[in-house]
């Protein structure tokens, strides 16, 4: 592993466990097992290698993500955007526990949103295709519970919670087949 990638992942885990104002550089160099020197070598401030984080983060889950966005049927991708953060959370649990700690600050707000605005787009459109009465609510109704669930799947506390995804999709009428 690179001096780079060793920087990255202990930032990542030290932001998520501590927060952005709580962790120095000094901390994050002595986890990677690296000097200061070279973690301001390669992101020259705190600032600008936690806005790399974030950056790089979104990116790496956009390209992970980008088939269920591509999915034609309606029903198969309203479950797969029940079924994102329990993936999102398994495949990158530090990145999305900065993501919770830290929502709060603008840059991880406006990715955030650039990640979703797509996602909130195309359920409306699956909704209207499936002829939920009301697409725009629905659609608002889902994205909050996903927002909830990827932040308590982070920590988890209720051993109901991996089931949740089939209880959503059947409550969405995603376990019956199309009428047709």
């Amino acid at each position: 592993m690179t001096s780079h990638s060793k920087i990255e992942q202990a930032a990542l885990q030290l932001f998520g466990e501590k927060g952005y104002d709580n962790t120095s550089t000094a901390l994050i160099a002595r986890q990677a097992g690296v000097s200061e020197a070279l973690l301001f070598k390669y992101f020259l401030s705190k600032e600008k290698l936690f806005e790399y984080l974030i950056k790089q983060g979104f990116r790496r889950i956009v390209e992970a993500n980008r088939g269920i966005l591509a999915e034609k049927d309606p029903r198969v991708l309203i479950e797969n955007v029940i079924d994102l953060p329990y993936k999102l959370v398994h495949d990158e649990p530090d990145f999305w526990k900065v993501q919770d700690k830290e929502f709060n600050r603008p840059l991880v707000q406006k990715y955030f949103q650039r990640f979703m605005s797509p996602i909130d787009n195309l359920l409306k459109q699956a909704f209207i295709e499936v002829g939920a009465p009301s697409p725009e609510l629905t659609t608002l109704q889902l994205l909050l519970l996903i927002q909830s669930l990827w932040r308590n799947l982070l920590y988890p506390h209720d051993a109901n919670l991996p089931h949740l995804a089939r209880h959503l999709k059947d409550s969405y009428g995603l376990g019956r087949p199309a009428a047709g």
